[in-house]
């Protein structure tokens, strides 16, 4: 079984996780009805996790989640995943997940979409982090 690094951060508990990104069936057919939607929106405001990261955080699949980097941080929805790794994440591709690169692109032009190293947090009874201020954050 994988073990999973437990990180502490100013008096909370936390997981390290490989964090990746890529499409979803809902994600395209709520972006083809319009990115400003709520159904967007929350069908791109969710992190699967593995459901021992769940029980490690003191949380279940629905609660709210703190996910940083070193470039940004937002919060969303907890989802328990269908894989079965607790070093790995999965946030669909959109805002949330580009509000946590950086941008260097290591001389390619492209940002780094093919994992990040993250730690998650429990967030329990904070809202999500609203779609409109990810897109004022990047200059929308």
């Amino acid at each position: 079984m994988n073990s999973i690094s437990v990180v502490t951060d100013m008096n909370r508990v936390g997981v390290q996780v490989f964090l990746i990104s890529g499409r979803t069936l809902i994600q395209g057919r709520t972006m083809e009805i319009g990115k400003l939607t709520e159904g967007y929106a929350n069908a791109v405001a969710i992190c699967e996790l593995d459901s021992v990261v769940l029980d490690t955080l003191g949380i279940t699949a629905g609660d709210s989640i703190e996910i940083e980097t070193p470039h940004g941080q937002v919060i969303v929805k907890s989802k328990a995943s269908r894989a079965k790794d607790p070093k790995v994440a999965f946030i669909p591709s959109g805002p949330y997940y580009n509000a946590l690169l950086g941008s260097c692109t290591q001389e390619t032009g492209m940002p780094e979409f093919k994992g990040l190293d993250a730690k998650v947090f429990s967030a329990s009874g904070k809202p999500v982090t609203p779609l409109e201020d990810l897109l004022k954050m990047e200059g929308a």
